[in-house]
């Protein structure tokens, strides 16, 4: 059994929404739907249809990439799912930002994407297929949101397509960046293996999911985050854990000056001093902290969150 500590520690040093600071530790195709591979997911319904919804596939590479589009505004919204998620996260989200065309993406290796065990599943990869999701779709620029490590996509499309991206939300987003100390760096790079080997066996996925929950948790919503994660083979979520040390480019400190929405749930205990530090690296950012609500709190409070971000995107 891997002891809660670890756990803890992986809140405050690897982190889904975590900093890391010193001393602290394809030719491109649309096809129809009927077209993809690998498709075993279950629909799930949305809170309302006030927009159609195009279900469509599109090749990247050795990979097909299952999204969705809503609505046709000048103004697009994207949504990024977690580490084994899918589109179906959002689902609350989905229909909800009528004055916006918004784009949901299964990345690589989730959802009703491919699944290629032998490939190597890495945040800049999965950047890369959110260019390549808004090329097809002719969008030149959008707002992305991204939940646990789906921010940190977020953060890789910020850095490698800037004049893509308009701004940014994290929604209880994984956030890397690593320390300047050699020392330090390599502790960093061990800390991330060790946590992709824990996850060799089912048990490890459940221990890990398990420990984003909290104690009141709704049953109901961790059967379905359960649903959705043992749909992508235990071997790819690994890759996506050893993919963060092979983005290391993309975490360096930075400061990006962009619009940036985060909201935490109390989950990862995220100190002052890290709320300090990502404030320092979005100066633009508005933070928000929600009480008494896990991991998953876009489907657990879909009405708050998405109150949270329809202001937001009102003031900009």
């Amino acid at each position: 059994m891997i002891e809660k500590k670890y756990f803890q520690r992986l809140f405050v040093t690897f982190g889904f929404m975590v900093v890391l600071s010193d001393g602290v530790q394809a030719q491109n195709q649309a096809k129809p739907i009927d077209d993809i591979t690998n498709n075993n997911c279950k629909s799930s319904s949305m809170t309302s249809n006030s927009k159609t919804k195009a279900a469509k596939t599109l090749n990247f590479g050795d990979h097909t990439i299952y999204y969705e589009v809503r609505g046709d505004a000048e103004n697009t919204l994207v949504f990024i799912h977690g580490w084994t998620s899918s589109i179906e996260s959002w689902k609350f989200q989905l229909d909800a930002f009528s004055d916006y065309k918004v784009i949901a993406i299964d990345l690589p290796g989730n959802g009703k994407s491919s699944k290629h065990e032998e490939s190597d599943y890495t945040m800049e990869l999965f950047a890369d297929s959110v260019n390549a999701v808004l090329t097809e779709e002719k969008v030149a620029k959008a707002f992305f949101f991204g939940h646990s490590m789906g921010f940190s996509v977020v953060e890789v499309v910020a850095q490698k397509y800037p004049d893509l991206c308009v701004g940014i939300g994290s929604i209880d987003g994984a956030h890397f960046e690593l320390p300047d100390d050699e020392r330090a760096r390599k502790e960093w790079v061990e800390f991330n293996r060790s946590f992709a080997e824990s996850l060799t066996e089912e048990k490890g996925r459940d221990e890990f999911i398990n420990a984003l929950f909290l104690p009141d948790t709704p049953n109901l919503l961790k059967e379905e985050v359960f649903e959705m994660s043992r749909q992508v083979p235990l071997i790819i979520g690994r890759s996506m854990i050893t993919g963060v040390e092979k983005d290391m480019k993309y975490w360096a400190k930075r400061t990006m000056d962009i619009p940036c929405l985060a909201i935490h749930s109390p989950v990862y205990q995220l100190t002052e001093e890290y709320k300090k530090d990502f404030k320092a690296m979005y100066p633009q950012v508005e933070y928000h902290e929600i009480d008494n609500v896990s991991h998953f709190l876009m489907l657990e409070i879909p009405y708050k969150i998405n109150q949270i971000i329809h202001d937001y995107l009102k003031k900009k």
